[in-house]
């Protein structure tokens, strides 16, 4: 943090500067918040209205295209080329052309993501603006995801998930995957004897979200941080005590969580959340339809795979027709690696762990700490979610990495 403010007293700030950090923090607020569902919902707009807002605000910066090139990283333009590319070499291989606007939410994908790699593009101010902006929404998520789980129908008229708290995102996996990055992102922000505060109040906001997946992957964010020196080992003591008096009152307090109620007499927990807190405590001895029905796809994607190991099945053969969710579509395996098997065959297993090693290609310095956190956390959490490369706010995070990646190699930090 300290090279990184070093480095911005020697740039000259212009009123460029200024309406490019404008753009980032409203890029911040709006799409890594996913503010841009929530205002679809309230019939305001569609996030791909407020892309192209972004695209025409944008036009400024790329007036400088050729000079801002520079700070762009390299490997992540050649993985954008090879993503444009896949369904169309998969048309040519096996003839089959997917739905229209499958094509188009594939290459909005990359649009997007060029996009926010060009708004994050060589300033260090910049970067530092976005980090500030990433520090408010993970704070601001962890209070609503709590608020939200006394008031459940505080953002949406009807939850998907009734009991799960998940902010602006409708999905309370995407909730704490959001403040968990937001914590890889930001650590660096905090003292580091105020680090491990910081990561308990992360948990809190995991909590109310009732995501497995949240708490899995915060433990491993934790444990890398540690073996990183991120978090100081002398802080080890006070983590274990702290989870020891949670699962302690977890466990006595098991059997009365069915009777909690907020001041409207609504249940707090409902069956869907009590069998995830006995998951939490006991792991490998509960079972439960969320994790059966999730097996279920896996083994429907898995018999996809089969059938087309080598040419996979074409953009979109992901989607399970047969199974259609809460909100009209097709479940997919949950699983990017499994559902870009499905698609493009074995080789589109490394098509996910490519991006993240595009991001963070040749990082230095201090930096180097968050960046094996960041690829621990997101090659994990890449077995619980199919739609970690197409979402919005996954896209700003690949593209931020990748900025202050570049910028570590050009300004060693």
């Amino acid at each position: 943090m300290t090279s990184l403010t070093r480095q911005e007293t020697q740039e000259k700030i212009t009123f460029m500067v200024y309406y490019q950090g404008f753009l980032v923090v409203a890029a911040v607020l709006l799409f890594f918040t996913r503010l841009d569902i929530y205002l679809e919902k309230q019939g305001i707009g569609v996030p791909l209205y407020w892309m192209i807002v972004f695209i025409l605000a944008s036009i400024p910066l790329f007036a400088t295209i050729f000079k801002r090139l520079q700070y762009i990283a390299n490997s992540v333009l050649v993985w954008c080329g090879l993503y444009l590319a896949l369904p169309l070499i998969s048309i040519l291989i096996s003839s089959k052309v997917p739905e229209q606007q499958l094509l188009e939410n594939h290459y909005r994908t990359i649009i997007f993501f060029l996009l926010m790699l060009v708004i994050f593009s060589q300033y260090t101010w910049i970067l530092r603006w976005a980090k500030l902006a990433i520090l408010f929404s993970t704070i601001a998520n962890v209070f609503m995801y709590v608020y939200e789980f006394f008031k459940p129908l505080t953002f949406y008229l009807e939850q998907h998930a009734p009991g799960r708290s998940s902010g602006f995102y409708h999905d309370a996996n995407e909730a704490a995957w959001a403040i968990i990055v937001g914590m890889i992102f930001t650590i660096d922000l905090i003292k580091p004897k105020y680090r491990i505060f910081y990561a308990l109040f992360i948990l809190v906001g995991i909590a109310p979200t009732f995501s497995r997946s949240g708490f899995i992957g915060w433990i491993v964010v934790i444990l890398l941080f540690i073996l990183t020196k991120v978090i100081p080992r002398s802080q080890i003591p006070f983590l274990f005590l702290s989870g020891f008096i949670v699962i302690s009152i977890l466990s006595t307090q098991l059997n009365n969580l069915s009777y909690l109620k907020n001041a409207d007499g609504i249940d707090l927990f409902t069956e869907d959340s009590i069998s995830r807190v006995e998951f939490l405590l006991n792991p490998f001895g509960q079972e439960d339809n969320s994790s059966s029905s999730r097996l279920k796809h896996v083994d429907e994607s898995w018999e996809k795979f089969v059938r087309h190991p080598f040419i996979g099945n074409g953009l979109g053969s992901g989607q399970n027709e047969k199974y259609i969710s809460a909100r009209g579509t097709a479940q997919r395996s949950h699983n990017i690696y499994l559902d870009l098997m499905v698609e493009y065959g074995f080789l589109g297993a490394l098509i996910y762990p490519l991006l993240i090693l595009a991001s963070v290609w040749k990082v230095q310095g201090e930096l180097k700490k968050q960046a094996i956190t960041f690829v621990g956390f997101l090659l994990i959490w890449g077995f619980f979610s199919h739609t970690i490369i197409h979402s919005f706010n996954n896209l700003i995070s690949y593209a931020l990495m990748a900025n202050l990646a570049k910028q570590s190699r050009l300004k060693p930090m």
